[in-house]
């Protein structure tokens, strides 16, 4: 009897890319996410910066970041 062999897929995973902020003019350089940052290490996201939802953010995170009005994300495969 042959059994059938389950293969674990792993989940997709999305990935955004920061472009920077959409003013070039306000001197930013990094978007620092304060609910996000850990007691000893805050958490910054820099221009050309690649996020893997969920590894480095959860999905609520990540679709926040793409309609943000002063930086600018897109989604990348």
């Amino acid at each position: 009897m042959a059994e059938a062999k389950l293969e674990k897929k792993a989940p997709e995973q999305r990935k955004i890319v920061c472009k920077g902020p959409k003013d070039k003019g306000n001197g930013a350089s990094a978007l620092r996410l304060p609910h996000l940052s850990k007691k000893d290490k805050p958490f910054d996201i820099s221009q050309g910066q690649t996020l893997v939802v969920p590894r480095d953010i959860s999905e609520k995170d990540a679709d926040k970041l793409l309609q943000m009005d002063s930086w600018k994300f897109e989604e990348v495969k």
